[in-house]
């Protein structure tokens, strides 16, 4: 090979090497969003609680600031969101309290590591979530958590079962007997319902006459 040769082969690599950093390659990871998709519930917070009505039910626990990251979308949590703005999804209308030392997650993904996890003294109550299956037939919850940013948290449910068995039970119990129950706008009973993401972005019911929004995550203090 002749110096000039050599040379272009050199320059080349070096142009294709750029590229593969500028547009996220191995070199420098792509930042991903949900912000086109998705947004939070819009429904007003008292500190950091989601408010019924425009104010906090009484008797309803406050919710504390979480002192864990907050989490950034990947790839799966972007997927799973343009599948149900194309097809439409599915939601829950009940809560399920999540342990602490739940691991939360980017998206709905059992490969990827977890974010953060709820601490120890704290539980995240997840009310009306989405419910998620993903290619293996695991089930996954997901939520925007009161004052804990713009993207959802996904918790898997069998590792809520691998750190606490009870919890992992019940939902394993739950979530079946949700799919098979009467719809909540026949029978004013918890179910599961369709959702979808609006114009706003906002994920909800298909049925505007339920009156719950969905997704919303609370940290507490127990």
């Amino acid at each position: 090979m002749n110096s000039n040769r050599r040379l272009f082969t050199v320059l080349l690599a070096l142009v294709v090497l750029a590229s593969t950093a500028a547009c996220g390659g191995t070199g420098t990871p792509t930042h991903l969003s949900t912000a086109g998709l998705v947004q939070p519930p819009p429904v007003p917070l008292e500190g950091c609680t989601w408010t019924f009505n425009g104010s906090v039910p009484q008797g309803v626990p406050q919710g504390v600031q979480p002192s864990f990251p907050r989490i950034s979308p990947d790839q799966a949590a972007i997927d799973a969101l343009h599948h149900v703005k194309a097809h439409g999804g599915t939601g829950l209308v009940s809560g399920f309290d999540l342990p602490s030392s739940t691991p939360l997650h980017p998206g709905p993904d059992a490969s990827s590591a977890p974010v953060a996890t709820v601490p120890a003294g704290q539980v995240i109550v997840a009310s009306e979530p989405v419910l998620w299956t993903d290619s293996s037939g695991g089930h996954w919850l997901a939520f925007f958590l009161a004052c804990g940013g713009d993207n959802l948290y996904w918790v898997s449910v069998d590792q809520v079962a691998k750190i606490d068995g009870p919890a992992g039970d019940q939902l394993r119990r739950t979530i079946p007997a949700l799919l098979a129950a009467p719809p909540y706008t026949t029978s004013h009973r918890a179910s599961a319902l369709p959702i979808t993401l609006n114009n706003e972005r906002h994920l909800v019911w298909k049925d505007p006459a339920v009156p719950f929004a969905v997704g919303r995550g609370e940290l507490l203090a127990i």
